[in-house]
């Protein structure tokens, strides 16, 4: 970061807040290099633009008593003294077969080696059965909001006891830590159709253009298959459905082509947003619900307003069949940060890649 000064005022940083000429802050990109800092390097996978973490996965649980078993993760990475700061909230349990779920949260100055909070759990399942969201807390998607001076978690949560109940609630945080779900929730139900929509889960959350949210959750309409649709919010209380499909399925026959399970946005300042997503083929029926089979990370590109997808599949799978159940993406300088929820003998974890345009490129002409 630079400082702009508009005034003869010579300033160090401790004497800077004494000032009282007008200044302006200027935010320049960090561009850290993460194979100078992190334990293992990089290697590039095929002739992609994407490179694999040597030393995946980074996370698959923390040792605590509480998340022996780890149901779902987000990330955020924000800027501290000019360098990247990763921020982790996941959901988990003791047991692997036990109901209910627990929050808690971890923090790495590299994206790979991770600090659980002394204070975890920082929030537990409801203490009502009854109550809409008593059995999950996954697909959870985190913003901090400038405007509010908070964060702001969208989350899926259910009760399969009895009649399923299924909807999109909101927990708030000053720093964090301290979670507290909103009076309001569920602020979407996710049981009953809107227009002919069938919603499927949540799959990201943005900061709206001018002002509140822009979430993405995952849909079937008239395909039948979960496409990706938007959810808008003038506040943390207010969130309403748009009928029209922002990104739909792959064409029959593709890999894609029943829908997505996780999506990720992210923008590099000379290639535009990029969008990586979770696509898949199949179903697989339970008694209350049904999961996507056949799962792979894909990659589309935001052009002339539309998005263009890659025809094939990422090549960063872990297991042949398919496993990849969610894609979170980050933007710290020329690179865009991934981490890929996969399947690693059999557990699921956590691996870390990066999309390094510059760094194939360089590797290109190098041949």
């Amino acid at each position: 970061m630079r400082l702009l000064l508009r005034s003869s005022c010579v300033l160090s940083l401790l004497a800077l807040a004494a000032c009282e000429q007008e200044y302006e802050v200027i935010p320049k990109p960090v561009d850290v290099n993460p194979g100078d800092i992190t334990e293992c390097g990089f290697t590039r996978v095929e002739d992609t633009k994407f490179y694999r973490y040597d030393c995946n996965p980074v996370f698959s649980t923390t040792g605590e008593d509480w998340a022996d078993t780890i149901r779902g993760t987000t990330f955020l990475v924000t800027e501290v003294l000019d360098h990247p700061f990763y921020q982790l909230w996941y959901t988990g349990v003791a047991d692997a077969s036990a109901d209910g779920f627990s929050l808690g949260y971890a923090v790495s100055p590299d994206g790979t080696e991770w600090t659980p909070n002394e204070a975890n759990p920082l929030l537990d399942e409801p203490d009502d059965r009854a109550a809409w969201d008593a059995d999950a807390m996954d697909g959870m998607q985190v913003v901090w909001d400038p405007a509010t001076s908070q964060y702001v978690m969208l989350y899926q949560g259910y009760n399969l006891d009895g009649d399923t109940d299924w909807g999109l609630g909101v927990a708030i945080s000053p720093d964090g830590l301290d979670w507290k779900r909103i009076g309001s929730n569920p602020v979407f139900n996710l049981s009953v159709p809107v227009e002919g929509v069938y919603y499927c889960w949540p799959l990201g959350l943005t900061l709206g253009e001018v002002a509140g949210y822009t979430g993405y959750v995952a849909g079937a309409g008239s395909s039948g298959h979960c496409e990706v649709y938007r959810i808008n919010a003038s506040s943390v209380n207010n969130w309403q459905p748009d009928a029209d499909v922002v990104f739909p399925a792959g064409e029959r026959g593709t890999w894609d082509d029943e829908g997505y399970a996780s999506i990720a946005i992210a923008e590099l300042e000379e290639e535009g947003r990029h969008m990586f997503y979770v696509g898949f083929d199949d179903w697989e029926d339970h008694s209350t619900y049904r999961s996507a089979m056949h799962p792979f990370l894909g990659m589309a590109t935001m052009e002339d307003g539309e998005w263009v997808r890659e025809p094939s599949p990422i090549p960063i799978n872990m297991t042949e069949d398919g496993a990849v159940s969610a894609v979170a993406a980050r933007t710290v300088g020329t690179r865009i940060h991934l981490w890929v929820t996969d399947d690693y003998d059999g557990i699921s974890a956590v691996g870390y890649f990066l999309y390094d345009p510059e760094a194939a490129a360089l590797e290109d002409s190098a041949r």
